[in-house]
């Protein structure tokens, strides 16, 4: 088997051929490196303060020419007060300041338009309010202003935005999160980079939004599944989590960042395993050479698994060059900062922490499932067809034509389409296994709503994604080696 193995390699890496597609696929990998983290870097910094004296001059454009335009004055007021105080609009005391000047102005929810008449003079209780809502704002006593939001709640039988009494709980649960972990809150207003919100800001928001889909039984508009219920609510526990430990997420223009965005090259080494294994054993045929390997006291099925070996062997030296390269280039750009820190996710129903470096090694090895699946069917194409063009056509037209289909169907079941019976059988469902992953690009959409994985099934998981395809891969790979030993060769 050893010289078997070594007369394998010597024919693949004797070629020209095999280095320089190796290194075209490294070199893209690297190359798309390079791009994420000058595009990451280059990212638009919204220019706030510009923006409030924007607005402040239209407002006072506006009360020039209508002196009696509460809505502008109270604009002026607004937008002078946030300029000297020098508060961001993701600042809490933004949202609080709007609420104060329109109700000092009477520009309630019942009277809102421009040139209303507004309440001149708000009541005693309302002016207590007021005053009390003022000194927070200057005090920048958010514990304070979170605590009236609880008393608030608490106190209303019909709170605004909320639907039933679930909802308000949850709600008050978020604003004790605040005091829990001394998080201080957001305005809700996001500009800019994920890095302009306090990142335990995003974990209780993404907290709340997931709470808040548990209870309504719905996301994004889709009705959840027994399996989506569970990943919402491990998500939660690694969400306390983080906040109990000051664990932070890792960031995507962070070391451990870009080396992580380099896991999508894995498609790539797809690329490069389907040719090689579409011609591993169409070529012998087409050139004759497969006589001359016949003749030798080898057994078939070992020659066979000598060439199966030799193209797992191929495939560990790719990625194994990307991934040092990557490590290599990631640093360079940002000094190893953040090289450290840890990874907080769920193992088998368990909140676990182990090193974010050990979990790009361990993600990277698991992406690598697909890439060999893919490899095992080009390699049995190759044997049944005995023609490397049909062979490595087929085998990309597959892989190509079927990410297309699939991300349809997951898309048409994730918004109520329904679920096709069975399809979650299919090889295509499952080899996109990142979908099950957590990744550091994906730290700011917790801000952004709930989302659950897409696919085809809600039902899902990433072990059954894994066992499907190591049974396909089997089974590819027994069929390639039964058409191999048992066809006759002419």
């Amino acid at each position: 088997m050893g010289n078997l193995i070594r007369n394998e390699r010597l024919k693949l890496y004797k070629k020209p051929s095999t280095w320089i597609l190796t290194g075209i696929i490294v070199a893209l990998t690297l190359v798309g490196l390079v791009f994420s983290h000058l595009l990451l870097g280059s990212s638009y910094e919204y220019d706030w303060k510009r923006n409030y004296e924007s607005n402040l001059e239209y407002a006072a454009m506006s009360l020039k020419e209508n002196p009696d335009d509460l809505d502008a004055a109270c604009q002026v007021d607004y937008y002078t007060y946030l300029i000297d105080k020098e508060i961001s609009p993701s600042d809490w005391r933004a949202s609080a300041a709007d609420s104060y000047f329109r109700t000092k102005y009477g520009l309630t929810d019942e009277n809102p338009e421009n040139g209303g008449e507004g309440t001149a003079s708000p009541d005693e209780e309302t002016r207590a309010e007021m005053e009390a809502l003022k000194t927070m704002i200057d005090n920048n006593d958010w514990r304070a202003y979170v605590q009236k939001q609880i008393d608030d709640l608490n106190s209303s039988d019909d709170p605004i935005g909320l639907i039933g009494e679930d909802e308000k709980q949850v709600k008050i649960e978020m604003y004790n999160l605040y005091l829990t972990y001394n998080v201080p809150p957001s305005s809700g207003s996001w500009y800019g980079s994920e890095e302009t919100l306090d990142w335990r800001y995003r974990e209780i928001q993404s907290i709340y939004n997931n709470k808040l889909a548990l209870i309504r039984g719905e996301s994004n508009g889709a009705l959840l599944t027994k399996n989506q219920r569970t990943q919402l609510e491990q998500a939660n526990e690694v969400s306390i989590q983080r906040l109990a430990t000051n664990a932070e997420p890792v960031s995507s223009t962070s070391f451990l960042g870009l080396l992580e965005s380099t896991v999508s090259s894995m498609e790539l080494v797809t690329l490069l395993l389907i040719v090689f294994a579409g011609g591993i054993i169409s070529t012998e045929f087409s050139t004759g050479t497969v006589k001359l390997l016949l003749i030798t006291p080898h057994r078939r099925k070992k020659i066979f698994w000598a060439k199966a070996v030799i193209l797992l062997e191929i495939t560990l030296i790719t990625v194994a060059a990307v991934f040092v390269l990557s490590f290599l280039i990631s640093g360079l750009f940002t000094g190893f900062k953040g090289i450290g820190q840890m990874q907080v996710m769920t193992l088998f129903g368990q909140v676990v922490h182990f090193p974010y470096l050990l979990y790009i090694v361990m993600k990277m090895l698991l992406m690598m499932l697909p890439v060999l699946a893919y490899g095992a069917l080009a390699l049995m194409l190759s044997a049944v067809t005995r023609k490397s063009a049909v062979a490595i056509a087929v085998s990309l037209l597959l892989m190509f034509g079927s990410e297309i289909i699939i991300a349809l169907i997951s898309a048409y079941t994730m918004y109520g389409g329904g679920v096709i019976p069975g399809i979650k059988f299919l090889f295509f469902a499952n080899t996109s296994l990142g979908t099950y992953l957590p990744s550091a690009s994906g730290t700011i959409s917790a801000i952004m709503g709930t989302s659950v994985g897409m696919t085809v099934d809600g039902s899902m998981t990433l072990g059954f994604s894994v066992a499907v395809l190591l049974i396909y891969t089997v089974c590819f790979l027994w069929i390639a080696r039964d058409s191999f030993c048992r066809r006759d060769v002419k």
